[in-house]
């Protein structure tokens, strides 16, 4: 019998790449390999079992010997989104060194619709990546996760407080994923090469920013009016808010991509990954309950 192959997760220190890990422990595979630039943020993974590895992006020597010996890997895409060209070059580098040791199968952490999703100046490095992984010669899968369920609180509390949610998305929908679901998804691809190609990891509900609205409000007790304003109103409004201007930028870009349509899926591929119902966004209002009033 075959021992169990050894699963190498790049980006181990950041939350999804974690989350990943600790969903493959939890499923009690043997081999887990945790890479980060910053290996030594990741004792409390080497205590409970699992191989931890320097694997730098920039520091392409590092990067063969954290793929030695490597059968499946995650490669999480970085977060270098500041200077043009770098974010690809970044990955390309992760790409070369897997295939130069030999990994059978390659699973990538993209977004939805990156050829189409123009709005979003980064959806190029993931379709690049996408082209590069179809033409490796490697099994590979390009999980297109969905904006996390997550991301909503670094400016939901404020239209909360607020009590408007300005938006430019029109009737466009997202499903917003849980990062908990899109980590598991993860593992279940790399520990049984479940899926092949491209695979959209959204959450259960492809809702329009008028229905996230009344959900929320609902769930918290509070009535959040919708207006629909132009791109350039929305990002001046949500500032007065005191949405932190970064965030800003990332909201108006999204709501483009939405308004185009480009972050709706058919089907509910996610749960028939993972087998069982993904988080629903009144899960993560009542999870988050405490957070999204904190500013109230």
């Amino acid at each position: 019998m075959s021992p169990e192959p050894s699963i190498l997760v790049t980006g181990a220190g950041g939350a999804l790449g974690r989350q990943v890990c600790a969903s493959l422990l939890s499923t009690g595979h043997p081999r887990v390999i945790a890479a980060s630039r910053a290996p030594e943020r990741l004792r409390d993974l080497a205590m409970a079992g699992v191989e931890v590895r320097h694997a730098d992006f920039d520091q392409s020597t590092t990067l063969d010997a954290a793929f030695y010996g490597v059968s499946r890997a995650l490669i999480v895409s970085t977060d270098a989104l500041m200077v043009p060209g770098l974010r690809r070059r970044q990955h390309e580098a992760a790409l070369g060194a897997a295939l130069r040791q030999g990994v059978r199968h390659i699973a990538y952490t993209s977004m939805p619709d990156p050829v189409r999703a123009t709005s979003i100046p980064f959806a190029l490095d993931h379709a690049a990546m996408e082209e590069a992984l179809r033409g490796s010669g490697a099994g590979w899968t390009s999980l297109r996760n969905s904006w996390y369920q997550e991301n909503l609180l670094a400016y939901l509390p404020q239209i909360v407080r607020d009590g408007t949610w300005f938006t430019a998305a029109g009737t466009g929908r997202i499903a917003f994923v849980a990062r908990t679901d899109a980590a598991a998804a993860a593992a279940t691809v790399l520990a049984t090469d479940h899926a092949q190609g491209a695979i959209d990891i959204a959450g259960p509900q492809a809702l329009t920013i008028e229905e996230i609205a009344a959900i929320v409000g609902e769930g918290l007790g509070r009535r959040i009016r919708v207006e629909h304003v132009s791109p350039a109103i929305l990002q001046l409004e949500m500032v007065r808010q005191g949405v932190d201007p970064g965030v800003v930028g990332m909201v108006a870009m999204t709501e483009a991509t939405q308004k185009a349509g480009h972050f709706e899926v058919s089907g509910n591929p996610l749960n028939t990954l993972l087998g069982r119902p993904s988080r629903t966004l009144e899960d993560f209002v009542r999870i988050h309950q405490r957070d999204l009033l904190e500013l109230s």
